[in-house]
């Protein structure tokens, strides 16, 4: 099964749209960004949309005298679209899979913390830990191993952050428009 084959990350893209042609030239499904939002007064009054909050604490005690804004955190637990990843997307999927009631196994390298599987244990995820030192075109790889269990389990599917076009479209589409948004442009 042609599915089935697993794909080395370092092949050359087959993908023809390049950064500068135009939009109706791609090939990919671009996404727009929803109601823009803003930067809140603090982290209590939302939760979840990658909100940019205003540090005021933090400044003053450690006297800064610019303006904090960071874009959250590396890690986005963010689902536009069942296909595009961001960053980590293992928390996402961990946690999208406890909302659909899914199983999801995250294969990842002992480098990765133990704060990250920790939090991906308590969203229910079963982790697969694989050495650090394994080449990714290794079998003992975590892209070796994520294969591996996919050909082995039935109806298991992998969604290959590292061959995903949609993986980089997202940082293109909607970062950048995302901060400045909330920035309100400056």
């Amino acid at each position: 099964d042609k599915e089935r084959e697993w794909i080395r990350p370092d092949a050359p893209s087959k993908c023809t749209w390049k950064l500068g042609k135009p939009m109706s030239a791609s090939p990919h499904r671009h996404t727009t960004l929803p109601e823009p939002l803003k930067i809140l007064p603090s982290i209590l009054n939302k939760v979840g949309n990658t909100p940019l909050v205003r540090i005021n604490k933090i400044g003053k005690q450690y006297g800064l005298k610019c303006e904090l804004c960071e874009y959250f955190c590396k890690q986005k637990i963010k689902i536009r679209n069942s296909f595009r990843n961001l960053g980590s997307p293992g928390i996402g999927l961990a946690l999208a899979a406890a909302v659909k009631g899914y199983r999801c196994i995250i294969v990842m390298p002992e480098k990765m913390s133990m704060e990250k599987v920790d939090v991906l244990r308590a969203l229910g995820a079963e982790i697969v830990r694989t050495p650090t030192t394994a080449r990714f075109d290794s079998p003992e790889s975590h892209v070796g191993v994520a294969w591996r269990l996919k050909n082995e389990i039935p109806n298991a599917h992998i969604l290959d952050q590292y061959r995903n076009a949609s993986n980089p479209l997202t940082h293109y589409d909607t970062t950048a428009e995302e901060i400045l948004q909330q920035c309100e442009g400056m």
